[in-house]
């Protein structure tokens, strides 16, 4: 009776450590997808920075197309 108590606990000692082994592993997976998710959250805040840049140079563009419109409208107005 005691020896097969023995191998019981043996048993449940090794099926302990393989959940111990999955646990490690998945947390070093976790760590990699945490590291991985601040990377592609720089990069998306680069990207949103670069486009709001850009925005803002077609929409300075944009007013001084507006203005030389203006200024050819008005020379010719005057002819």
């Amino acid at each position: 009776m005691r020896r097969i108590a023995v191998q019981e606990m043996n048993r449940k000692d090794r099926e302990i450590d393989g959940l111990n082994e999955q646990l490690e592993e998945d947390a070093r997976c976790l760590e990699h997808l945490q590291l991985q998710l601040l990377e592609e959250r720089s990069k998306r805040a680069d990207v949103e920075r670069q486009n709001a840049m850009l925005q803002n140079q077609i929409a300075m563009l944009m007013d001084v197309l507006q203005a030389n419109e203006a200024v050819e409208e008005e020379g010719t107005e005057g002819n």
